[in-house]
């Protein structure tokens, strides 16, 4: 039982990194009419978020918490499922970063990453238990 339960929430975490990848790939990708190539676009995109002046203070945090939100994920899916292919228990970090995550998403309103992050930890939590 245990062993599924890890392997539910290592997918569970991997389907809430889904949508903020997405919105990254939608900022990322250039306006239908230019013709500047991804890259480049993608390179300018991220030098005003993170590095330009007139970004206030707000968008900047937003954009932060937007990069740390899918890795956290990415992690989080990677981790649980070592565990479960190695047949351990899941730690009490694990189940603290999936909450940490589930409340990032909820901050950003990701509303089904955040329902599906708040699965994956129930999962985690469950399998420890166990």
């Amino acid at each position: 039982m245990k062993l599924s339960e890890l392997r539910m929430a290592s997918l569970e975490f991997a389907f809430s990194a889904v949508l903020p990848l997405g919105v990254w790939f939608v900022l990322l990708s250039p306006d239908a009419s230019s013709n500047v190539p991804f890259l480049q676009n993608a390179g300018s995109f991220l030098a005003y978020a993170f590095t330009d002046t007139e970004v206030s203070p707000t968008l900047r945090v937003h954009y932060i918490l937007l990069t740390v939100l899918p890795a956290q994920l990415l992690l989080l899916s990677v981790m649980t499922w070592r565990q479960a292919s190695a047949k351990a228990r899941c730690h009490f970090w694990c189940i603290y970063l999936g909450w940490v995550a589930t409340v990032i998403a909820i901050a950003l309103f990701y509303w089904p990453s955040a329902i599906a992050s708040a699965l994956a930890t129930y999962h985690a939590g469950k399998a420890a238990s166990a």
